[in-house]
C-alpha cells in the first residue's frame, strides 16, 4: 500500500475486477475527504467536530416534584387555577417554606415542624405586611404599611391586638389596650407638642398630660368625664383649678410672678 492509495486485487474475471476497483476508488475518496476535514478542524484548534445545536423541548404540566432519592419529594412546583406555588419539604415530608401567587397578591411562609406558619410575608390591599407567630401558629406581632402610615401591632397568646404604634404625616401615635380590648394608655405627637392620656378600664379618659410652646397642662377628670383638677403653667406663673361635678371652677389657686421692685430716689443717689 502506498500513501492514501489502497492496492487493487490481482486481475481475475473482468466484471468482478471492475466492481472491486470502483469500490476501492470510492473508499479512497471518502478517506481523503475525512482526512481533509480532520486537518481543517485541527487548524482551527478544535480536535473534535462541533456538536449539533441543542433543541429545547417545552412540556406543560400542572405539578412538578423534585426528590433526593427518598420516598418523598423535597421540592414541589404547582400551577393551578388559584395560581402558581413553590413548596419546600424537610426529610420527614413536612412543608417548611412556601411561595404562592394568589389573586390578592404574593405570599411567603416559613413554617414550623408541625407546619404552623411562623413568619408570613404577604401583600394586603397593595401594602406589604410581615407577621410573626408562636409555635402554635397564632400571630404575636405584625408590621405593615397602610394608607395612613406604618403600623406595628402586638398581640397576646390568643392573637388579640393589645398595642399599636402608628407613624403618619401628622406624627406618631401609640395605644395600649387591656385584655378586654379597651384603650388604657395613648400617646400622640404632632407639631404643637405631645399628649399622654390615661384611661380607666372601659376606655374613658381619666387623666391627660400635654405640652406645647406656651405651657404644660395636666388635667384629671371625674367619673362622669367632667374636668376635676387642672394644673398648668405659663409666663404669668402656675395655676391650679378645682372644679365641681359640673366642671365649674370652684377654687383657683394662682401664683403670679411678682414685678421687679422699683429703685427709690435714695437708692439712685448711691
Amino acid at each position: 500500500m502506498r500513501g492514501n492509495e489502497l492496492s487493487a486485487p490481482h486481475e481475475g474475471k473482468s466484471g468482478y475486477r471492475s466492481d472491486m476497483l470502483e469500490e476501492i476508488r470510492a473508499l479512497q475518496e471518502e478517506v481523503a475527504q475525512l482526512r481533509a476535514e480532520v486537518e481543517a478542524l485541527r487548524a482551527r484548534g478544535c480536535s473534535n467536530p462541533e456538536p449539533a445545536a441543542a433543541t429545547t423541548a417545552i412540556h406543560t404540566v400542572t405539578a412538578l416534584e423534585i426528590g433526593d432519592g427518598t420516598s418523598s419529594g423535597r421540592i414541589k412546583l404547582t400551577s393551578g387555577q388559584d395560581g402558581p406555588g413553590i413548596y419546600l419539604y424537610d426529610r420527614e415530608g413536612h412543608c417548611r417554606a412556601l411561595l404562592e401567587i394568589r389573586e390578592k397578591g404574593p405570599s411567603v411562609e416559613l413554617r414550623s415542624e408541625t407546619e404552623e406558619p411562623l413568619i408570613v410575608l404577604r401583600s394586603v390591599d397593595g401594602h406589604g405586611q410581615v407577621s410573626t407567630a408562636g409555635p402554635d401558629g397564632t400571630p404575636r406581632a405584625a408590621l405593615r404599611s397602610t394608607k395612613h402610615g406604618g403600623v406595628v401591632k402586638v398581640m397576646n397568646s390568643r392573637g388579640r391586638p393589645l398595642g399599636y404604634l402608628l407613624g403618619s404625616d401628622r406624627g406618631g401615635e401609640m395605644e395600649l389596650l387591656n385584655a378586654s380590648h379597651r384603650a388604657c394608655f395613648s400617646a400622640y405627637a404632632d407639631d404643637d407638642g405631645g399628649t399622654i392620656r390615661v384611661h380607666e378600664g372601659s376606655g374613658e379618659v381619666m387623666a391627660s398630660l400635654s405640652a406645647n410652646g406656651d405651657s404644660g397642662l395636666l388635667t384629671v377628670f371625674g367619673s362622669l368625664g367632667e374636668q376635676a383638677v387642672t394644673l398648668c403653667a405659663g409666663d404669668d406663673g402656675g395655676h391650679v383649678l378645682l372644679c365641681d361635678n359640673d366642671g365649674n371652677v370652684t377654687i383657683d389657686i394662682s401664683h403670679e410672678a411678682e414685678p421687679p421692685e422699683e429703685e427709690s430716689a435714695a437708692d439712685e443717689e448711691f
